[in-house]
């Protein structure tokens, strides 16, 4: 096996979703995982070779000095992250140790909505109006066309994303997202506090997983993700393969290949959202150089499709030829991750429902990652999915069935009692 005995650098992986170690372990690849000092070492993960702690966010020198020792001490093939905001980070570790990787120029561009919008739009891409702002007092002399969704530009996991439809609601918007980059992602993005204010695109949201060898774009799958309107953005369903007709599919996959291109990914993964709007244009919301969701990109591609995502990766962060692909549709199953709505705010106390969830034979597994005593902050904040819900079914109607007995069997309980039916504007995003 060309893999056999490789070593790869793993950096900051979520360690409720082991893919990329389970993956690493059947093909034979030896892993050092560097994971983050605040929390327990992980040696559950018994395939995992040595263990090194360190403080990304906080001290990133420290961090990478610990990571390039190791290296010259027990030199790695690749190294590789599924974590967001670690990208930047590991395309600089790449490039100093020339290791394959995509460039800081590359991933900054993907990671900045503003870039990765003035990319795209430069390259004739379907495009919604955007504009970078710091503060209210820069909409004097803007003409918006409402409804508009305001992000932080270095956002990740809808954190602080939300709709304004009108010039009251976007002053209240642009107040949330500047606490959302001060309070929550300001470690990980290093104080960058711009924020995005676009046209909103009414209609269905899809996720496309891609595969790039040398500028050829690989379409693997193609998922529906909901059909969310706001006022915020939770992450509620992905199901893949979507109900597409196939001028529909195709249309979503070129848009998909021509914004990895611009965005210069010619190597390696790309997790890219998109939506189209009521007249069927699709346009790309946000694009991702990883396999998206820590890992259940690589679920939804192997579980639908038998392409082995993850080993793909592999082949490429480990400098070598990956296997032969064609741009063609290709389905086993009907795959989804139901997405555990938060249902509100407060001190968590339990997810109910979840053991009976666990004997059903649709599901494959029932991740949780929030657990008791969590303080669960309302929306636009974002304190983390409360867990997953993988499945696999023999058609689309059933997954459709029994994600709507999910809605209603998986209940989250707080110990104040604050639910979703107190949250004015709540919406979360179910299958439709």
């Amino acid at each position: 096996m060309p893999l056999q005995n490789k070593h790869l650098a793993v950096v900051l992986q979520n360690t409720y979703l082991p893919f990329i170690f389970e993956e690493a372990e059947a093909l034979g690849i030896k892993v050092t995982f560097f994971y983050n000092q605040e929390e327990v070492e992980p040696k559950h993960l018994k395939n995992v070779q040595n263990f090194i702690p360190i403080d990304l966010f906080h001290t990133p020198d420290k961090a990478l000095e610990i990571i390039k020792a190791e290296h010259h001490k027990n030199p790695f093939d690749g190294i590789m992250t599924l974590y967001e905001p670690a990208l930047e980070f590991v395309s600089q570790l790449t490039e100093e140790l020339n290791l394959p990787g995509l460039s800081p120029f590359v991933i900054s561009n993907c990671r900045n909505k503003q870039k990765m919008r003035e990319v795209l739009k430069d390259n004739d891409l379907n495009t919604p109006y955007f504009k970078e702002v710091e503060n209210t007092e820069e909409l004097k002399n803007l003409s918006l066309p409402y409804p508009v969704v305001v992000k932080p530009s270095n956002g990740f996991s809808s954190q602080g994303v939300s709709r304004a439809n009108n010039k009251k609601e976007l002053i209240d918007s642009i107040e949330k997202v500047r606490r959302v980059n001060e309070e929550d992602l300001s470690k990980f993005t290093k104080n960058k506090t711009g924020m995005v204010i676009e046209q909103f695109i009414d209609g269905p949201e899809f996720a496309i997983e891609t595969f790039s060898v040398e500028g050829e774009v690989y379409v693997l799958s193609i998922g529906y993700k909901g059909n969310s309107k706001g006022p915020f953005f939770e992450e509620g369903v992905y199901i893949a393969p979507a109900q597409l007709e196939e001028n529909v599919w195709q249309s979503i996959a070129r848009e998909a290949a021509r914004a990895a291109n611009a965005l210069g990914i010619e190597n390696g993964p790309a997790h890219i959202e998109l939506r189209l709007d009521p007249a069927g244009k699709p346009y790309v919301i946000e694009i991702g150089a990883r396999i998206g969701g820590s890992g259940i990109s690589h679920y939804i591609v192997k579980e639908s499709t038998g392409i082995n995502y993850m080993e793909l990766v592999f082949y490429y962060v480990l400098g070598l030829k990956p296997p032969v692909l064609k741009n063609e549709r290709k389905r086993k199953k009907v795959v989804g991750n139901y997405i555990i709505p938060v249902q509100g705010y407060g001190i968590f106390k339990e997810i109910r429902g979840l053991e009976d969830v666990r004997r059903d034979t649709e599901v494959k597994r029932v991740i949780q990652f929030i657990t008791k005593g969590t303080d669960i902050l309302p929306y636009p904040h974002f304190s983390g999915y409360p867990g997953f819900i993988l499945t696999t079914h023999d058609s689309y109607s059933d997954c459709e069935q029994y994600y709507s007995y999910l809605d209603n069997k998986v209940k989250i309980v707080y110990k104040n009692k604050v639910n979703a039916g107190g949250i004015k504007g709540y919406d979360s995003c179910r299958v439709v």
